[in-house]
């Protein structure tokens, strides 16, 4: 398996954002009703930000990065969203922020083809539209703001299962939603990377859990019930990780079946110590939060991104060099047992 390590960028922002106040200007209200034009409110930028939902761990941390981030840039910062895991509901918000002039809207997409009319709609008024956490390539937005490198991601995550297996054996999936482009992008690399790598594994099962933690410890339990020789599992989501380390825990199955996937510290924390898994990754979502902001403040001020550029208050950005309107943040960090402690996203 390869080494991991932080990126420069990242170990500049994380260094910086241990502890995050809230600041800045923000709303997490309901939609914010139409008519008016925000921008012309004091001359000040607003940026609006929308998330896959509101309420859950993950993005409560993405939020606080944006905050911070829209305080020490003196912009306004409107970060709402659906309590369910919606593209219909996200489009609302989009559609509102539009009618109201917002010099920027950053999502996080659901359902990636319903945004195609939106973003369309909002470039032609002149507003900036950044995809964050999620894209929607085929959108026509300006930057995605992408956490990792997806490859890298979805095959470090196949390694990692596969030498916890042996290199043999079944295993399944676990994943929120069949139409998050980051969680499947990287679920395909995972794939592609067993079929390549590892002949002597079997997939058997791919679980929808809904981005819901309860959902995914059922849905779990019941493949554990259906695969009694079931040896691993791969869950791509914040929600599924934990979900299914406490099915595995509750199945007894500590030991007998591995996991790894994509979840926040906190959660997991006492999973890893009481070894119901050996390792799971991450990025500082906060570090993503402000980000995205920064990057939609350099764009509404017309300014070109360029790879190596200098961001202030983050470090130097990596350009994707299959599309360079995508920003790679950092590298995945791996969670284990040994380096749990010294993390603390405040989630």
């Amino acid at each position: 398996m390869r080494n991991l390590r932080i990126s420069t960028p990242f170990r500049v922002l994380f260094a910086g954002s241990l502890i995050l106040s809230g600041c800045g200007d923000h709303r997490t209200a309901e939609p914010p009703a139409a008519g008016g034009s925000p921008k012309s409110v004091g001359s000040r930028v607003v940026i609006a930000m929308v998330p896959k939902l509101i309420n859950i761990d993950y993005f409560d941390a993405c939020k606080r990065g944006a905050v911070q981030a829209a305080g020490e840039l003196g912009v306004t910062l409107d970060y709402n969203g659906p309590t369910e895991p919606s593209g219909a509901e996200q489009n609302k918000f989009f559609d509102t922020w539009i009618r109201q002039g917002v010099n920027a809207i950053c999502v996080a997409p659901n359902q990636p083809k319903t945004i195609v009319r939106f973003v369309e709609k909002a470039k032609a008024q002149g507003i900036k539209v950044l995809t964050w956490d999620s894209d929607a390539p085929e959108s026509g937005r300006d930057l995605f703001v992408n956490q990792v490198d997806e490859k890298v991601l979805g095959e470090t995550l196949m390694d990692d299962l596969a030498r916890q297996m042996a290199e043999e054996g079944e295993w399944a999936i676990a994943i929120a939603s069949l139409d998050a482009a980051n969680l499947n992008t990287w679920r395909r690399y995972s794939e592609a990377r067993a079929k390549e790598k590892y002949p002597k594994l079997k997939l058997v099962a791919t679980e929808v859990t809904k981005e819901d933690e309860n959902f995914a410890r059922q849905k779990v339990e019941t493949l554990l019930n259906a695969h009694p020789n079931l040896k691993g599992i791969i869950a791509f989501d914040s929600n599924s990780v934990p979900g299914a380390a406490e099915a595995i825990k509750r199945a007894g199955k500590v030991g007998k079946v591995a996991l790894t996937g994509n979840s926040t510290p906190n959660k997991m924390r006492p999973y890893i110590k009481e070894g119901v898994l050996q390792s799971f990754y991450l990025w500082d979502p906060r570090a993503l939060g402000a980000l995205t902001v920064r990057l939609a403040k350099i764009l509404i001020d017309g300014k070109t991104l360029e790879d190596g550029m200098n961001i202030p208050g983050h470090g130097k950005i990596t350009l994707g060099q299959q599309d360079p309107r995508t920003i790679i943040m950092a590298d995945p960090i791996r969670f284990t047992k040994e380096n749990i402690d010294r993390y603390d996203f405040g989630i």
